[in-house]
């Protein structure tokens, strides 16, 4: 499965292990790889995950309250939309194409 990302998402991700290195040094490095691992298991089996909006589904980040927001471009690629923490609006980057 080729993974296409939104320009925005590097920043998302950046923002949130600046965040946790911050908080721990290393933790926003641990953070970093729990998502790393989410793609991959958003990329193992994209369609088990649930339609939140207009195509869009959502993967979980563990031990984050993080989620991985993606669509389906086609049978061979998924492009992330977003990083979001689950406190922040629902509607942030639902608008990310």
């Amino acid at each position: 499965m080729r993974v296409e990302y939104h320009p925005l998402t590097i920043t998302d991700l950046n923002n949130a292990v600046a965040y946790y290195n911050q908080q721990r040094p290393g933790l926003g490095d641990e953070f970093r790889t729990e998502v790393h691992a989410a793609i991959e298991r958003v990329c193992g089996n994209p369609s088990q995950h649930a339609i939140v909006e207009r195509g869009i589904r959502r993967g979980f980040v563990h031990r984050f309250p993080y989620s991985i927001l993606f669509r389906l471009s086609n049978e061979e690629t998924i492009r992330i939309l977003v990083i979001r923490h689950h406190r922040r609006r629902p509607g942030f980057g639902l608008d990310r194409r």
